[in-house]
């Protein structure tokens, strides 16, 4: 901490009841030996004094506290302080606590940086601890990883309580609940899985999505979260063959939301040998060899072996990175569907995360128990990982070890070579226009996408294509959307029917990029990137085709621009079915400011003309601005983003753009290895 600096500390679910058996640790320390670390409790409600309690240790200091307290204030003798909240199995549980932790003001040169002591991997084994580099004042305390949800279980049956096991992932084709594997949550944005279910998301090429907080798949609850799949990898030393390092991450386009009935897994301690353990295994995976899959989260007590003994029943595949678990009678095993899934152990009082479902030989035949991935061998690679991605990256001090290095194979290459064979970039596809009308050719503007939602029909917004994976629009269409719920529709021209063109179709999205210095006051930087489930097959007809990108150096000033999109006629009026499209002048912005005064930046360029008349409007944001490369206009070049202005066609205000020169390099940097094709 840094002297002066406070931080809001508070029991887990505060200010409803906080949850039994359960352990948190905050652990603070200012670098200069004369501060003082204080703490200062204004609501503080525990139940029970025998079952849970505050601890405070601060140098000499040490304090306990419990029940109800109208006060509760300790100062340290020293620069350090521990605090630590315990409770253990009561249904009499209080509201709990709401503290300030503040660090007193020293005159010292050599205050520099916040510090946090380490604590052993001896106490992590009872307590987990929270980083305090990711505490701020107001921040909730430490969600705890690897404690299950514990009701009274059903006698004899196979079937979890509900969030039960909350680290627990289904891995379902995006936009259903179709389970086709497992998983683990790590930590808010990062979930454990296998290499083989990696690649069956690059194999099939669909959006993937993942559920937490699941449990009947036919009846979501309201603690369920449905995220999209952003990215993933494996080892690149995983053998298909063999199933030898069959160990792979997904991330995940927005954090989990963590909870009760959603945290994560804790991972082993690399050191410890985990055979000889009753462990339970999870999933929705098929109930019987050969039979449908479950639609309730089921699970199974196996006891772990060794890969050695395992090995004796295989017959040889059975490697070190391996673990086994069942009976020799068989009866009781993981299943298809079930791939990718945890296997967990109770170790001091947390549930940890030592296997992954692998492979086996049929499903709980005997003499054949179930293969799982030992985690414990992959740890150091593991939190790796986690330190990069996602939040609250919980369990941190298990010793490490340096078996292998991950590195991850991502599930969309970045290594693909440019698009050939007659794919041009900004070609319009011109044709005998109607006299004096509005209305596009079908496939003119091939570059020209509608953003809508999912079931919808009707774009909202529209954008560009400026690569296979890419479209840019602007940041005030897509700020506040999940990637889930956004459809990018191609190759329309009238939305309101099929006829006119066979080459519509709809795109899912995997990841929004809006710029990280959007300023929603004044519409500064509204450009926004939108990454494709699956890429686009361009082809030589030019009917669905990228817009080219201009040149930085050039301002684009007084030039005839074509503005496309989908919006209304008027301002108020209705939405058109046809694409539509308008030519405007642009102007300098010394020439806009006259009518915007200094909300005009230079990241925007404004069009139009000063009697009005011809402008874009509702419906049309995000879509493209462009102009001719050359004073043939052969090639069509994206100058401008469709962003804001006064009203629709109002005399002496344009519209106002958002400058596409100005973002090449951001452009080029968050769409690296993605395809588009050669102006020439």
């Amino acid at each position: 901490m840094f002297p002066g600096q406070s931080v809001t500390i508070e029991s887990q679910n505060y200010p409803d009841r906080y949850p039994s058996n359960y352990e948190c640790k905050w652990v603070f320390q200012v670098t200069s030996t004369t501060s003082r670390i204080s703490i200062s409790c204004s609501d503080f409600n525990l139940k029970n004094c025998k079952k849970s309690s505050v601890e405070i240790e601060g140098g000499k200091v040490k304090r306990r506290y419990c029940g109800r307290q109208n006060k509760v204030a300790v100062k340290s003798s020293g620069n350090t302080m521990t605090i630590t909240f315990a409770t253990t199995w009561s249904k009499k549980r209080g509201t709990g606590f709401s503290c300030q932790v503040f660090s007193s003001e020293v005159v010292d040169s050599a205050i520099t940086a916040s510090t946090l002591t380490s604590p052993s991997s001896s106490s992590l084994a009872s307590a987990t601890t929270q980083s305090l580099t990711t505490l701020t004042a107001g921040e909730k305390s430490c969600q705890p990883c690897g404690t299950k949800n514990l009701v009274t279980r059903i006698v004899g049956g196979e079937q979890t309580e509900v969030n039960e096991y909350p680290w627990q992932v289904a891995i379902v084709v995006g936009g259903t609940n179709q389970v086709f594997c497992g998983g683990s949550l790590l930590n808010s944005g990062v979930v454990l899985t296998t290499a083989s279910c990696v690649i069956k998301i690059k194999e099939s090429q669909r959006v993937t999505e993942v559920l937490l907080g699941a449990h009947d798949l036919k009846n979501p609850s309201s603690a369920q979260q449905r995220i999209s799949v952003y990215w993933g990898g494996h080892f690149p030393e995983f053998n298909p063959k063999t199933f030898d390092h069959d160990v792979g991450v997904l991330w995940l386009t927005n954090n989990a939301d963590l909870s009760e009935a959603v945290k994560p897994a804790c991972l082993p301690d690399a050191n410890r040998d985990y055979s000889g353990y009753d462990a339970i295994v999870t999933g929705w995976g098929s109930l019987r060899e050969g039979g449908p899959s479950a639609t309730v989260l089921h699970e199974v007590v196996v006891p772990t072996m060794n890969s050695s003994v395992c090995n004796d029943y295989y017959g040889g595949p059975v490697t070190e990175n391996m673990l086994c678990a069942g009976y020799d009678e068989g009866g009781k095993d993981a299943c298809s569907g079930d791939s990718g899934g945890p296997l967990v152990v109770q170790d001091n009082g947390r549930w940890v995360l030592v296997g992954i479902t692998s492979w086996g030989f049929g499903c709980g035949r005997p003499n054949f128990p179930g293969v799982y991935m030992k985690v414990s061998n992959y740890v150091d690679s593991l939190l790796t990982v986690m330190t990069g991605y996602g939040e609250n990256n919980l369990c941190k001090g298990f010793t490490r070890t340096t078996t292998t290095t991950m590195q991850t194979t991502p599930i969309r290459t970045t290594t693909l070579p440019p698009i050939t064979g007659g794919c041009r970039c900004g070609r319009r596809n011109a044709g005998t226009r109607i006299v004096g009308g509005v209305s596009t050719r079908v496939h003119e503007y091939p570059w020209q996408v509608g953003l809508t939602i999912r079931y919808l029909k009707r774009p909202f917004c529209g954008g560009s294509i400026i690569s296979d994976e890419w479209v840019l629009t602007a940041a005030h269409c897509v700020r506040g959307s999940t990637a889930s719920n956004l459809i990018v529709i191609i190759g329309e021209h009238n939305w309101g029917t099929t006829s006119e063109t066979s080459q519509m179709s709809r795109k899912n999205v995997i990841l929004i990029i809006i710029h990280p210095n959007y300023d929603t006051r004044n519409q500064n930087n509204d450009i926004a990137l939108l990454q494709l489930a699956t890429p686009i097959a361009f082809s030589s007809d030019n009917k669905i085709a990228p817009v080219c990108l201009p040149k930085k150096q050039n301002p684009y000033e007084h030039v005839d621009a074509i503005v496309t999109g989908w919006g209304t006629t008027a301002s108020g009026g209705k939405q058109t079915y046809e694409l539509h499209e308008v030519v405007v002048p642009t102007i300098s912005n010394s020439e806009c400011r006259k009518s915007y005064g200094n909300y005009i930046t230079g990241n925007m360029i404004c069009a139009g003309l000063l009697e009005g008349g011809k402008d874009s409007c509702q419906g049309d944001s995000g879509g493209p601005m462009v102009t001719g490369s050359d004073s043939a206009g052969n090639v069509m070049i994206q100058i401008g983003v469709v962003s804001w202005g006064y009203g629709c066609g109002y005399s002496n205000y344009p519209g106002v753009y958002t400058r596409v020169a100005n973002y090449i390099s951001w452009i080029s940097e968050k769409t690296s290895g993605s395809r588009s094709c050669p102006r020439l």
